[in-house]
């Protein structure tokens, strides 16, 4: 029955919606909900909530699983898109990659991508139906890894599958890792960033670029947005906290810049384009990212969707969430004009 109404809830236009629901307009810091986010949020408020954050990392992933699925598939109007798994092999550690190809190739450089979930959930699978659209609008090959998630796994360990894997793109595919873009959403978005960071620290060869998508970069969780967005926006500021804990190992890592992006600005970083959405607990600190970065001399575009949530581009199939990811995705294309 859910499924039905989804189906009947994307197919009608707006208006009808409007006519139908007769919500009033939500208006916060002089941002207005999409109106279709809002009732999609309503819709989700009357199911069951699988978040319960007492319960273990592992429960969790299990009930969320399912909802990878939960939304209609999009269709490509681009190029066509094929995949396939590879596995990399490092010191005992054993990573799946996946191998996105558009049918229609405009560049050569490939681009590497951290999907997002807090580093304690998300797959690949949850976020296929997005790389699939994205690889499709870049006309890229893109390679999307599954990264070793915590508490299992703290930091660094990501890190150190996303350094493993940048490397071996370069390594196997012929590419200098100066071809080589990044990208990720959410927690995914922290991985690229904290990846360049690594790589400035370290002396290491910088990557061709990264594209941040409403990138946590604040383990304190305090930001006016985190507090204005706590509750009934997707993500919560409950949440956040939960998964920096989860992620987090000592308090060291507090001062440490690829754990704390708050004190990685004074790095020099790659080209980068962060993108924000209005009813995000993430956007201040986003911004504020975005801000100290500029300010030490790294170049950068900074996008912000004031009416649109946190995870918007999982959820493509509402249309201010689609029309915004094709047109940040315009610029992000931009990156590897010839």
């Amino acid at each position: 029955m859910t499924k039905l109404i989804l189906k009947l809830f994307f197919l009608l236009p707006i208006w009808v919606l409007k006519i139908v629901t007769m919500r009033k307009k939500i208006l916060v810091n002089g941002q207005i909900l999409d109106y279709q986010t809002q009732i999609l949020l309503a819709l989700q408020s009357l199911q069951p909530d699988n978040f319960d954050l007492t319960e273990s990392a592992a429960e969790l992933r299990i009930k969320l699983d399912g909802r990878k699925d939960s939304l209609p598939k999009i269709k490509l109007s681009g190029s066509q898109v094929t995949f396939r798994d590879h596995t990399i092999y490092a010191d005992n550690i054993e990573l799946t990659i996946r191998e996105y190809t558009p049918d229609q190739q405009v560049n050569d450089s490939p681009i590497l991508y951290f999907h997002g979930g807090g580093y304690v959930i998300g797959t690949i699978e949850t976020h296929h139906q997005w790389l699939r659209l994205l690889t499709s609008s870049m006309q890229s090959t893109i390679f999307s890894l599954e990264y070793r998630l915590s508490p299992e796994n703290k930091f660094p360990a990501s890190l150190e599958d996303a350094n493993l894997a940048l490397e071996w793109i370069a390594s196997t595919n012929h590419h200098p890792v100066s071809a080589i873009s990044l990208c990720g959403d959410s927690a995914g978005a922290h991985l690229a960033a904290s990846l360049s960071t690594y790589r400035s620290m370290k002396g290491l060869e910088a990557p061709h670029s990264q594209c941040l998508i409403y990138p946590m970069t604040d383990p304190s969780c305090s930001s006016k947005s985190q507090n204005d967005f706590a509750t009934g926006y997707f993500l919560t500021q409950k949440a956040m906290q939960w998964f920096w804990e989860q992620f987090n190992e000592s308090q060291e890592n507090l001062l440490d810049p690829c754990f704390n992006l708050l004190q990685a600005h004074a790095h020099p970083l790659p080209k980068t384009l962060i993108i924000t959405a209005g009813f995000d607990p993430l956007s201040d600190e986003g911004e504020e990212y975005a801000r100290k970065i500029f300010a030490s001399g790294n170049e950068l575009d900074h996008i912000h969707y004031p009416h649109l949530i946190h995870g918007f581009v999982n959820m493509t199939v509402l249309r201010a969430a689609k029309e915004a990811s094709l047109d940040f995705i315009k610029t992000y294309k931009t990156y590897f004009s010839k």
